[in-house]
This record gives structure tokens, sequence and C-alpha cells, in this order.
């Protein structure tokens, strides 16, 4: 894409947003610099988040979140963070990077990605991506853990997922750990590995509300204090029909 500057170093290739950077250090790709550079300011250091967790530092004044790619289920217990290479454009990390783009252009409350990283060693590769921090936000799950949300923001989240599904956006992974909401109540979508721009509509926009259905489910039967119930997928669902 016209908006993304490439540079090599070795085994390694960065590929940034050129809307805000010109290039994008290596360095920032290793959460090992991040602790240990009194130059940065690292927020929090290591954010639990998903399968690899994130990392929230500021660069140049502008907060930042770095994600490593690391595999979920049965193939995580023998290969990590390793992927079949193939060619760059197919790479995890530059096919999120554009589909950011795409959606962030077009308005839609995702976060806008800065650069990614990858890493080839013959015919395999590890990646990383970072993106802009959304201020003052926490995920939907963290959220849930500690208090109620209204029923209008229950109905907010599911407007926010019908706009995404009317782009023909399928978010693969939709769960209560990848919405999040501002300090203002705006709700966002966030890691979209794995998730494409479906050329029409289809089962999969049924899918991903039972995957979100699931999370919530299952996030409330491991935690009696989660603040979440039938009703309230029910107002997902009030909202996304609306």
């Amino acid at each position: 894409m016209k908006d993304i500057v490439m540079s090599y170093e070795g085994d390694d290739i960065v590929a940034c947003n050129k809307m805000l950077f010109e290039e994008f250090p290596l360095c920032l790709f290793d959460p090992n610099y991040l602790e240990t550079n009194s130059l940065l300011d690292v927020n929090d250091t290591r954010l639990k988040h998903g399968r690899g967790g994130v990392y929230a530092f500021t660069y140049k004044n502008l907060d930042l979140v770095l994600r490593h790619y690391c595999r979920g289920g049965i193939p995580a217990k023998l290969i990590k963070d390793k992927y079949l290479w193939t060619s760059l454009a197919n790479t995890r990390a530059m096919l999120e990077m554009e589909m950011l783009q795409v959606m962030y252009k077009a308005g839609l409350p995702v976060p806008e990605p800065v650069a990614v990283r990858i890493h080839r060693s013959g015919l395999t590769y590890q990646a990383d991506i970072v993106t802009v921090f959304i201020p003052n936000s926490k995920t939907l799950s963290s959220i849930l853990q500690l208090d109620e949300i209204s029923s209008e923001e229950w109905q907010e989240i599911g407007q926010v997922i019908k706009k995404f599904h009317e782009y023909n956006c399928n978010h693969v992974d939709l769960n209560a750990h990848n919405i999040m909401r501002d300090e203002q109540g705006n709700f966002y979508l966030i890691d979209f590995d794995r998730s494409n721009i479906e050329s029409t509509s289809g089962k999969w926009r049924m899918k991903n509300l039972e995957r979100l259905k699931r999370s919530l489910e299952k996030l409330s039967s491991m935690n009696k204090e989660f603040n979440y119930s039938s009703l309230n997928f029910a107002s997902i669902m009030q909202g996304y029909a609306e």
C-alpha cells in the first residue's frame, strides 16, 4: 500500500505507517529494550492480554502498544510463535496492518496501525505489530470484573459490531478481551489477526456474535463476580438489530 514504507535490516523487515513515521526503529520491537531504556516512558510494562501479552510505551510523544504474534490452541504446544513463510504480503503482520489501515481510514473504531516487524528464518517467520494506544481505555473483560455496564452500553456494543459487519469486516476472534472502552464511553475493536474483509455477507457474521457470547459465558463461569448475564447479550443483539 502507498502509505506503508519498508526498511530492511538483515533478516528483519519493518513496515511502518508513513502518515505517522518515516521510519520506525527495529529496537522498539524488543520488549527487553523497552523495559531497560531510560529514554522511553514505559507504561505498566506488560499488560496481560491474550496469549502473549502486550507492551505499552511512549515514543515521540505517542502512546503505543507492541504485540507479538503467538499461536493458540494445540499448535502453540509445538510451535509457539513461528509461521510458514510464503511471501511478505501473506504474513499475518502485513495482512493485519493493511486491514487496520483500511478500517481506520473508513472511520471504524480501531487503533491506528504504526508498524510491523517480520523476522524471517528460512521457511518460517516471527512477527510483531505496533499500534496507537487507545487513550484511557480498558478491555470489556477487565471492566466487567469490577463493575456492571448499562443496558445502553451493551446495546452500543451491538451497534459497533454492526458497523464492522456492514463493512463486511470479519473479526474471527471477537471476544471480551478484544473490545475496549475509553474514558468517554466509546467502544473499539482490537486485535484483527487472521481477520479479513469479506466479499459478501454470510454466516460468518453470526459466528462472530456467537464467539463473543461464548467468551462472555466462559469468563462468567470462571468468576462468580463477573458482571454478565444472558440479558446483557440480549441487549447486544437488540443494538445489533437497530
